[in-house]
């Protein structure tokens, strides 16, 4: 998937903007989301069609308009996820998501580098800076593991 900008509302208007950092950056899904994201695509598709619409050559998965060619505001995908939130997860913000997936795949091994490259962190000790004390609690993790190897 190609990240290489950023939806943004600034006085009620939803607009597209440059990253943040200004780079664009592929970062690879795996086929479960592949297969989500073509049948919301597919939804919209449908939906463009009973209402009669014309539909973007090049629509957006999530729009804001039934041709597909105005993103969803971010406002509105906030307040979504804000009342999922309320129901299963209460307090979690939607940026906790970000915070959570990046503390997943250090725990789980996956390289700084990598982490800090699926982030669009401008370098890994950005990442290592902002998530030192869950790579510290990861690395007590592998310190246990090889002591029990070693019957220490």
């Amino acid at each position: 998937m190609l990240i290489d900008q950023a939806v943004v509302e600034v006085a009620g208007v939803v607009t597209e903007k440059d990253t943040k950092t200004h780079q664009a950056r592929r970062v690879a899904i795996d086929a479960g989301t592949v297969a989500a994201l073509k049948r919301q695509a597919q939804r919209t598709a449908e939906t463009a069609l009973a209402a009669g619409a014309g539909r973007d050559p090049d629509p957006f998965v999530f729009a804001g308009r039934t041709d597909g060619g105005a993103p969803l505001s971010p406002d509105v995908v906030t307040g979504r996820f804000r009342r999922l939130a309320k129901v299963h997860a209460p307090g979690t913000r939607l940026h906790d998501l970000r915070h959570f997936a990046a503390t997943q795949l250090l725990a789980a091994g996956v390289p700084v580098k990598t982490v800090s490259g699926r982030l669009g962190h401008g370098s890994a000790a950005m990442t290592l800076d902002v998530y030192a004390h869950h790579i510290a609690a990861a690395d007590q993790v592998a310190a246990d593991v090889l002591g029990d190897i070693l019957g220490a």
